[in-house]
């Protein structure tokens, strides 16, 4: 049984969404950066290695927006 994530993982995920929905709309070089930090935060969060399920997606999306930033 998984535990439940904290609560500033969850921020830290809710704001990853309202990222990529902006940068969806609006996408920019600096929001493609700002994504791959909050990813960066994401994945080195205590409560990372309890969200097993979440791991693949998250590595991927890393791999993602890390191209992304480094597009010019």
């Amino acid at each position: 049984m998984a535990l439940p994530a904290s609560t500033e993982f969850t921020r830290i995920e809710n704001w990853l969404t309202l990222l990529i929905t902006t940068y969806k709309q609006t996408p920019s070089y600096g929001l493609a950066q700002t994504i791959c930090y909050y990813l960066n935060k994401l994945l080195n969060h205590d409560d990372f290695n309890y969200c097993k399920s979440k791991r693949c997606d998250y590595l991927s999306m890393q791999r993602y927006w890390r191209w992304q930033s480094q597009k010019r």
